[in-house]
């Protein structure tokens, strides 16, 4: 009974702060272009979130592992609520570089703490079901909130989807302050039962999870910062841009439940590299898109390939982690997370301003499909060798 109220105390507090996170995606490039952002500086922006979340995701899961997670997710939520007013009051693209930056602190202790509680509350042999229902709150709440950021813009502003991010934060923070329990008879280790990265890396099957989470985050990072001035160039409205940034993460979000409960049951690295394919492919084809369909039934086709990919994924971190700190496991993994993200950001905006738009999306799918032959080789090979 105690291990459902903290499921549905974290799945209903992730949900409403990823929801007001995904709420800003159609915004966030079309303001920092009125701000002045080239293609370059655009990729900086999202990539300087990333930047804090590689610097501060391992650091905040080790020491979740040795001092409990509650007052981690507290202190992530809070900087969370500050910061979403922080975006109205920026001038220049320094200044909201500057508090993207600071929203990353805040989200390296939100979703990956997050992640480890539930992590830590999963019976053996039901990773993939509980990891999968905890993920639906991830993407339903990235999915609906461009959904609705879109149509906030369309009615409101820009100013209005900030304002209704800091609330939303808020109210997820109240939750976890009020209802959640502390979690330190489940998670706490000493130092010596927390692997360093370097013994982590003699694991193949964690050098697979940090492959997969780097190329499917190339992927990703390119669809939330280029879809939408893609979709802009062919005289799309806020709404449609909208509906196309959060089709692929809600059609990943409906499908995680079924999936994990399939990844329970099937060999789970197979799930992860066929997910990670049917995901990369669409991207190649985004550049030959001329309407508002094609490009829906592209992301179509990538929310399909996350959806059997996340859960599967997500229950192979956990089983990491029992064994070498589940915090500190996933922080490290969320780091490559945001480690592709960066690249996806950067690289991506510099072909965009040598090579042009089209190619943005073409460089994320080579991406994608490279990264699914690393994990061929470290989460099947590796795994037979090991055997």
């Amino acid at each position: 009974m105690r291990d459902r109220r903290i499921f549905f105390i974290i799945f209903f507090s992730i949900f409403v702060a990823t929801l007001g996170c995904g709420i800003i995606a159609p915004a966030m490039p079309l303001y920092a272009q009125a701000l002045g952002a080239s293609g370059f500086w655009l990729g900086v922006i999202y990539a300087t979130f990333s930047v804090s979340r590689v610097i501060f995701m391992p650091l905040a899961g080790r020491l979740s592992d040795l001092k409990g997670r509650k007052d981690f997710l507290i202190t992530g939520l809070t900087i969370y609520t500050i910061i979403s007013f922080g975006y109205i009051w920026s001038q220049s693209v320094v200044q909201l570089t500057g508090i993207r930056f600071l929203h990353g602190l805040g989200s390296a202790m939100v979703i990956p703490i997050a992640s480890a509680i539930i992590g830590d509350i999963s019976p053996r042999g039901k990773e993939g079901s509980m990891m999968g229902d905890f993920q639906v709150a991830l993407f339903l709440g990235f999915g609906v909130g461009p959904l609705l950021g879109g149509v906030i813009m369309d009615a409101f502003n820009m100013s209005a989807v900030f304002y209704i991010v800091g609330v939303l934060s808020f109210f997820s923070l109240l939750c976890v302050i009020l209802f959640l329990p502390k979690l330190k008879d489940r998670c706490v280790r000493t130092q010596d039962q927390i692997s360093s990265f370097r013994i982590l890396l003699t694991h193949s099957m964690f050098k697979g999870l940090l492959i997969y989470r780097f190329s499917n985050a190339v992927g990703r990072a390119v669809i939330i910062a280029f879809l939408p001035i893609f979709a802009s160039d062919l005289q799309m409205t806020s709404s449609q841009i909208g509906i196309l940034v959060s089709t692929n993460i809600l059609l990943t979000s409906i499908l995680q439940h079924g999936f994990g409960k399939v990844a329970d049951r099937f060999h789970r690295p197979y799930l992860v590299i066929g997910g990670n394919i049917l995901a990369a492919l669409p991207l190649l084809l985004m550049p030959l898109a001329t309407n508002f369909y094609q490009l829906l039934a592209l992301g179509i086709m990538m929310g399909v390939g996350g959806g059997v990919a996340f859960p599967a994924g997500g229950a192979l971190v956990t089983e990491v982690g029992r064994e070498h700190g589940m915090g500190n496991v996933i922080g490290y993994i969320n780091m490559a997370m945001n480690l592709g993200s960066i690249v996806g950001s950067v690289v991506a905006g510099c072909v965009m301003d040598l090579f042009g738009l089209p190619f943005v999306f073409i460089f994320g799918g080579i991406v994608g499909l490279l990264g699914s032959v690393g994990c061929i080789y470290w989460m099947v090979h590796g795994q037979l060798v090991k055997r």
